[in-house]
């Protein structure tokens, strides 16, 4: 099937738009092939170029190298025909080549040093500085154990100068760092990664927070150390790209004697590995792994039955620690075989055994914020409950300290410590379900993804609570009831099918516990969420069969009737919406309808949904009349230009031309800003 260059470039965007996977892939491969057989040269250039940079992110080098030598061979053929911008790209890019042979064995080595060459080559050629030629030197000498000679790389690039083609100031010493740390030389690493904490982007602080943990333990700076791990994790554990540098903190964990906060990482980020970016770093983080599971066997935990969440719809099997160490063992070494295969020595499998082995360093850092190093970090409250998990553990009352550890996780979350609380109910589910404790465990994992959201982990938030959801069918006592859970999942998920079936099920839930105002409510949202087409019969069904019960609140009732009215609007049935709205309004506007701001802005919506449905209807009078009445209501000097507004001003400039009143309408238009184009371009009420 062939393509005009119109129809192409709307196939590209699109494909753009695509979420990072396979379907992305194939589709911009098409618009590749296509491009090509129209002889589009310049816009084949720009499509590769973006894929590139999309193969890259999307850690399929493979693809990512095709790209990027069409590209690079195109450009030498004609560089008048792409310019200075292209030239730029392709020797940016050219670093995400060499990154890449470090990162998989099936890549041949002589191909790095081939790029190297070749990046040198274009550099010198362009005038720019080596900085970044040196850099990637070195991150290809350290992955093949030229350890010194990495660092007389990473030396030199730091007496040649930065320019535009240098990373940032935070990513270039990171892997020197990661050098320096191979070498034993910690000062040394600390001096020249310190500076790069405050650094941001999108790889920044975390990785070199990462990085320096380990100097930080050998020389004794365990305070330190447990800032960086603490200020990295909170930034890359929701984020799979970041396996790698987990890793690190995996072994911060064996090295400071937390192997249990360790074995939670492990349970939490374990299903990352089947989406590793990296055979590197999913050795890597297989061998950092297998050493927290050999401290815990060394500590007779190896039968300790492992539970995992479900990821990506699937859920592990249970497995016991032991096994589990088993199965990482063989995939960690098996990976650095076939580095070594291709670097043609046996640095990666030892240096995977090294982190497999690897053991306590120095003094326990306490990472619990029940260790007696939190008592001076916490208020009264905390203190005490603090207090209370160590008498009860010194007294054997296991139970009474579990509770005392989830008490301590609510008062962390009340007290707005989101980052403490989520810290704290994690340690006290552990021991919650250590001791058969469920109504309590079922409790903080309420809490626990409560403490997510407060702490901006909204993705883990969603996942916790969805989990907890599925898996329970009753109510444990303390919690809150199912129907406001679901109500809960519905709001952080903010928007689309899944939200509104959540709502959904939380109204009947609502129904059926005699709570027709929540019912009201959660119907609302539901139908204001962008419920999938097929459920929306249903949910107006639902909604009606609710408006009908007597004795039901004002508000609630205006809200729903106004939710409803936009679902008609949407399928064309605009009479229908237009009496939802006039009842609405005449709840909102009757002697049992309260007199607050939040009512006098559901009114004003209502009033701009009821002109822009009578305007449609063609009943221009009783538009202007709805559109003049919500302005009259809309008017809060801190959103004074809000949707509901524009909306209305529109509607009235319209009926005010549609009854010959042009002046008005002009002056109107003048008042508000709007042009003749915005009057064009308004589609109506905004769904």
């Amino acid at each position: 099937m062939s393509h005009t260059e119109q129809e192409l470039r709307k196939l590209y965007q699109d494909a753009l738009g695509m979420p990072r996977g396979a379907a992305k892939f194939a589709a911009l491969e098409e618009v590749m092939r296509h491009a090509d057989a129209l002889d589009l040269v310049e816009f084949a250039f720009e499509v590769r170029m973006q894929a590139t940079s999309v193969f890259q992110h999307s850690w399929v080098p493979a693809k990512a190298f095709l790209a990027y030598s069409w590209c690079l061979a195109a450009y030498d053929r004609e560089p008048e025909r792409f310019g200075a911008r292209a030239e730029h790209r392709l020797l940016w890019n050219i670093k995400w080549m060499i990154y890449s042979v470090h990162q998989f064995p099936e890549i041949p080595l002589q191909r790095a040093f081939d790029l190297l060459d070749d990046m040198e080559r274009r550099y010198r050629r362009g005038g720019h500085s080596m900085h970044a030629v040196l850099q990637h030197r070195g991150l290809i000498a350290e992955s093949v154990g030229e350890l010194e000679q990495a660092q007389e790389f990473y030396e030199r690039m730091d007496r040649t100068r930065r320019d535009s083609l240098s990373d940032c100031s935070g990513c270039v010493p990171s892997s020197q760092v990661r050098t320096l740390v191979a070498l034993g030389r910690d000062v040394e690493a600390i001096r020249i990664g310190e500076p790069a904490r405050t650094s941001f982007c999108s790889e920044q602080p975390q990785w070199i927070n990462s990085e320096l943990l380990l100097p930080y333990v050998r020389t004794g700076r365990g305070e330190q150390a447990l800032e960086a791990h603490r200020t990295a994790y909170r930034r890359m554990r929701d984020n799979p790209h970041h396996l790698a540098e987990l890793a690190l903190h995996l072994l911060f964990c064996v090295h400071t004697g937390n192997a249990g906060r360790g074995l939670d990482l492990i349970e939490r980020h374990l299903s990352w590995l089947d989406q590793a970016r990296t055979p590197l770093a999913e050795a890597e983080f297989a061998a950092a792994a297998v050493a927290v599971l050999a401290a815990l066997e060394n500590q007779g935990e190896g039968e300790l039955l492992l539970r995992f969440p479900a990821a990506g719809g699937r859920r592990r099997p249970d497995t016991s620690v032991s096994a589990l160490a088993t199965e990482l063992r063989e995939t960690a070494m098996d990976i650095a075989a076939r580095f070594d295969t291709r670097n043609g020595n046996d640095y990666q499998s030892k240096r995977i055994r090294r982190w497999m082995a690897a053991g306590p360093i120095g003094a326990p850092v306490p990472m619990s914020v029940f260790s007696a190093s939190a008592h001076t970090r916490g208020g009264e409250r905390v203190r005490g409950l603090i207090e209370q998990v160590a008498a009860s553990t010194a007294a054997g009352d296991a139970e009474g300290a579990a509770r005392a550890r989830l008490a301590a996780a609510e008062v962390l979350l009340e007290t707005e410590r989101p980052a403490e609380a989520v810290e704290a109910a994690e340690e006290a589910i552990r021991e919650l379900e250590r001791l058969g404790m469920a109504e309590d465990a079922t409790r903080c994992h309420v809490l626990l993804a409560r403490a997510y959201e407060q702490d901006g982990h909204r993705g883990e938030a969603v996942r916790r609570l969805r989990e907890l959801l599925e898996k329970q069918h009753g109510e444990a006592p303390g919690a809150p009831d199912r129907p406001e859970l679901e109500a809960t999942l519905g709001e952080w998920l903010r928007n689309g099918p899944e939200a509104s079936r959540w709502y959904f099920s939380a109204a009947r839930g609502f129904a059926a516990s005699g709570h027709p105002a929540e019912r009201l409510s959660a119907l609302r949202q539901a139908l204001l969420r962008n419920p999938a087409p097929a459920a929306v019969a249903e949910l107006l069904a639902e909604a009606e069969s609710a408006l009908a019960e007597p004795h039901t609140p004002v508000e609630p009732r205006a809200g729903l009737l106004h939710a409803c009215a936009r679902m008609l609007h949407r399928d064309g049935r605009l009479t229908e919406a237009a009496t939802h709205l006039s009842t609405a309004r005449g709840l909102l506007t009757g002697p049992s309808a309260a007199r607050s701001t939040e009512t006098a802005e559901l009114l004003g919506e209502i009033l701009t949904a009821l002109a822009v449905v009578r305007l449609r209807l063609g009943a221009t009078g009783a538009a202007e009349e709805a559109a003049r009445a919500a302005l009259d209501l809309l008017t809060d000097p801190d959103d004074p230009w809000n949707d509901a507004r524009w909306n209305a001003v529109v509607v009235l400039v319209r009926s005010l031309r549609a009854r010959g009143a042009r002046t008005e309408a002009e002056q109107m238009m003048a008042d508000h800003g709007l042009d003749e184009e915005d009057l064009e371009e308004w589609d109506g009420w905004d769904d």
